[in-house]
């Protein structure tokens, strides 16, 4: 197996785990609120948290679909921005990266 199938699975993987956690996060979001006045204020400030963290979920699912989009079109590693090369470095701490630092 290759580096660039390597992390094409890698990817992959990453992506259903955050589609399983952003699932999780929508069905919390939607049960039913408590009828109490005090446990409603601490769920909505749960709620606020939980919406926090599905906005970032679901960029990153974004990220990471555009990454397997560059990897299907042989660009990986290519920069979106100015076509220049991402640094071998940053995508080893960020596969999903698509672009390079100078344009991130």
């Amino acid at each position: 197996m290759n580096d660039i199938e390597g992390t094409r699975l890698r990817l992959e993987q990453m992506l259903r785990k955050l589609t399983e956690r952003a699932e999780e996060i929508d069905k919390d979001l939607s049960s039913p609120g408590d009828d109490d006045w005090a446990e409603a204020a601490t769920e909505s400030a749960g709620d606020e948290v939980l919406e926090e963290v599905g906005d970032v979920t679901l960029e990153e699912i974004a990220q990471i679909k555009l990454a397997l989009a560059q990897i299907a079109a042989g660009r990986y590693g290519t920069c979106v921005v100015c076509a220049g090369s991402i640094g071998e470095g940053r995508l080893k701490a960020r596969p999903y990266a698509t672009k390079c630092v100078k344009c991130a």
